[in-house]
């Protein structure tokens, strides 16, 4: 296995432990996820053209927030960051430039997060600054959750996992008040989304609360779905829950529309009638920032 860590920096207490990356993989990381880049920032500019300058620009969490928006224009943009945590910050810093405020969603089973030590994440300095970075230019940060995947490999606590995971952005100065799904190949393999850990969003889609298991080694691991309240650990949404009249997605590498994206919750919009809210979707691997310091 490559080891992509130097090892621990701060041992004086758990809360303070951390890792650096090694930069030789670094370099090996940015060079893979280099080639797989399709989109330019003109590419970017053309996506939002048709509504930078007519549409209310807000962050997930302060759309979540609104008691009723009634015939305002909303756009909402959403990063998956997955693996490409630094592409993410050009794409940050070039939002920041031009005046947006987006949702930057960090994935705990990314590359450069940290390392699962029995039930806990040590988390990289790299992880730090750039959680920092992003929330300091005026991003909100998301919980991309791979729990439920996470449980089921590594048998750990999904619950104890996300209490510290939220307490540890807390104690950087980083608050996380939303969620979003990962789709991990796991949940296509036993059907289940990541969503369903939490008992607002597992609904009969898929089944509806229910067990799932994961034959692994000659034992089964097994974790209950639908359980858990989101709003127990201080979380206001999941970001799948949002209706959408047109959603822009290159999820996968390829740019398309959806429209009429249900949600499961109407937040700010009882009158469906009345307003239209634009999502946009992107994952940094897809888009080449290189040119944007």
């Amino acid at each position: 296995m490559i080891n992509l860590f130097f090892g621990k920096k701060n041992e004086k207490t758990k809360e303070q432990e951390t890792i650096a990356l090694n930069e030789k993989e670094i370099e090996k990381k940015k060079g893979q996820l280099g080639q797989r880049k399709k989109y330019s920032i003109a590419d970017y500019e053309t996506l939002l053209a048709p509504y930078i300058n007519s549409y209310e620009n807000l962050r997930l969490i302060d759309y979540v927030r609104e008691t009723e928006i009634g015939d305002r224009q909303i756009l909402l943009i959403r990063h998956d960051v997955d693996h490409d945590h630094l592409t993410a910050q050009k794409m940050a810093k070039w939002e920041y430039d031009h005046g947006l405020q987006t949702t930057y969603c960090l994935l705990h089973t990314a590359w450069y997060y940290g390392e699962l030590q029995g039930d806990r994440i040590i988390h990289t300095t790299d992880l730090i600054d750039c959680a920092k970075r992003l929330y300091d230019l005026g991003h909100e940060i998301n919980f991309h959750n791979n729990l439920v995947v996470t449980a089921l490999k590594e048998k750990i606590n999904p619950v104890k996992l996300l209490e510290q995971e939220l307490e540890f952005f807390e104690s950087i100065g980083v608050p996380v008040s939303g969620s979003s799904t990962h789709g991990d190949p796991l949940c296509r393999q036993l059907n289940f989304r990541n969503w369903e850990f939490f008992k607002e969003c597992c609904d009969e889609r898929f089944g509806g609360p229910r067990t799932v298991t994961l034959q692994k080694l000659g034992h089964s691991v097994e974790i209950a779905l639908g359980e858990h309240s989101m709003f127990d650990f201080g979380l206001e949404y999941e970001a799948y829950d949002i209706v959408r009249d047109i959603y822009h997605t290159d999820s996968g590498g390829n740019l398309r529309i959806r429209q009429e994206v249900r949600g499961r919750r109407p937040f700010g919009r009882n009158d469906y009638s009345r307003g239209k809210v634009i999502g946009i979707l992107t994952h940094p691997v897809w888009w080449n920032f290189d040119s944007y310091a």
